[in-house]
């Protein structure tokens, strides 16, 4: 387990993906911390690559991380370095030659760390890369930060294109690393827990504590996982996390990557088929939920309480997924989304992790907020009529704002 500084934890809460060397326990030790999407740290304690890449162009140092998570679309996590301690910390990395390694997910909470060790072939042609004057830049994250970066996405995957960007000198290191050794973490709310082990063989009902362990702060008392609803004389499963607040209900689906038990080996296309699959699963389930909403079904805390549930607004359906892919066909997966919402009269969604943590955090805790987020972005979807949509908090220019990069 890692404990960013201040200063770390404040842009690893501004960034979606990003990296950094730095040090820890007060100087003593060096760190290497990565946030990436949880489908990607799956990949990795389940034994996919870790590359670790190096950039220059003038005074500016960028670096990276790809994860072979999918054999034909690696992912890319990179940034630039501006911070003295980081440049310190990377010369004393290629001195001693290896350093532990801490997996921070979406929620930036810290699900898995190993040690990994670079060679001495390796560290001398990093050395002499960062060695070449002038010296390393520090400052804020700029516009030529911006046209640097973009140069070295382009020169680790010349596939890629990006306006006026040149090839730039490269390090890449096939890191090797350890066993990775996963965190137990628990998420305490007002009336229970809900625990989280990233190698849990059943990634579902992991996902779906995420979820609350995300919104328990949100909705401190209306919040259920697995709630009921009767029909007929049978109770059967409503939703897999129910919200509420005075003014709508927010009934969530979770669709979950399976990388654990299924692997990190299939390509982009099954991937992305696969994952369509649940969300059109999902998209009729919560079509049976606000058919049951709608006619008055009492709805079940799994304690078996009666739940006092907002009947006479528009729901928001959520279909909540790890990761939304941008290749592939989606038009069938919008129409169905357009056909649910004019059949039910409800607000419908497609949101992945990244995203769901990104409203939230946007929505500042405040259920009103998150309420009126959701709908502003549900009137983007009707206009654009495309599910690829990012929200974005207020920029921060202190923060480089990189993300994670798929390469096709």
């Amino acid at each position: 387990m890692h404990f960013p500084s201040e200063r770390v934890y404040k842009e690893m809460r501004s960034e979606n993906a990003s990296l950094w060397i730095v040090p820890a326990n007060g100087g003593s030790e060096l760190a290497l911390l990565i946030k990436a999407p949880s489908s990607a740290i799956k990949a990795l304690i389940t034994g996919c690559s870790l590359d670790i890449l190096f950039g220059k162009k003038g005074p500016y140092l960028s670096t990276g991380v790809r994860i072979l998570d999918m054999p034909d679309a690696p992912m890319l996590i990179a940034g630039i370095q501006r911070e003295r301690e980081e440049h310190e910390a990377l010369a004393r990395l290629l001195v001693e030659k290896q350093i532990p390694v801490f997996l921070f997910n979406e929620m930036d909470v810290c699900l898995a760390w190993t040690n990994l060790a670079i060679t001495e072939t390796d560290a001398s042609q990093v050395a002499f890369l960062i060695e070449q004057k002038p010296d390393l830049y520090v400052g804020e994250f700029s516009a030529e930060c911006s046209h640097v970066l973009d140069c070295f996405c382009y020169s680790s995957d010349l596939s890629h294109t990006y306006a006026n960007a040149v090839q730039i000198p490269l390090v890449i290191i096939n890191a090797s690393l350890e066993p990775w050794r996963t965190n137990k973490v628990n998420f305490i709310g007002n009336r229970g827990y809900q625990t989280i082990i990233i190698d849990d063989q059943n990634e579902g009902e992991i996902f779906e504590r995420a979820i609350w362990a995300s919104l328990e702060s949100v909705f401190p008392l209306t919040l259920h996982k697995g709630p009921q609803v009767k029909i007929a004389e049978k109770l059967r499963e409503f939703t897999d996390v129910l919200a509420f607040h005075e003014y709508g209900s927010f009934l969530i689906e979770a669709k979950d990557l399976s990388v654990i038990q299924a692997g990190y080996k299939r390509d982009q296309e099954r991937r992305t088929k696969g994952v369509q699959k649940q969300i059109m699963k999902a998209i009729g389930q919560l079509r049976g939920a606000c058919k049951a909403l709608a006619n008055g079904n009492r709805i079940f805390a799994t304690t078996g309480e009666e739940l006092d549930v907002v009947r006479d607004k528009p729901p928001h359906c959520i279909v909540l997924i790890t990761e939304l892919m941008h290749w592939g066909d989606w038009h069938d997966i919008e129409k169905q989304f357009m056909e649910a919402m004019q059949s039910t009269g409800a607000f419908f969604h497609l949101l992945d992790l990244r995203e769901f943590i990104e409203l939230l955090k946007g929505s500042r805790g405040n259920a009103l907020l998150f309420d009126y987020n959701l709908m502003e972005r549900c009137k983007l979807f009707l206009k654009n009529g495309s599910v690829h949509i990012r929200s974005q908090m207020p920029s921060n220019p202190s923060v480089q704002g990189t993300s994670p990069d798929k390469a096709s």
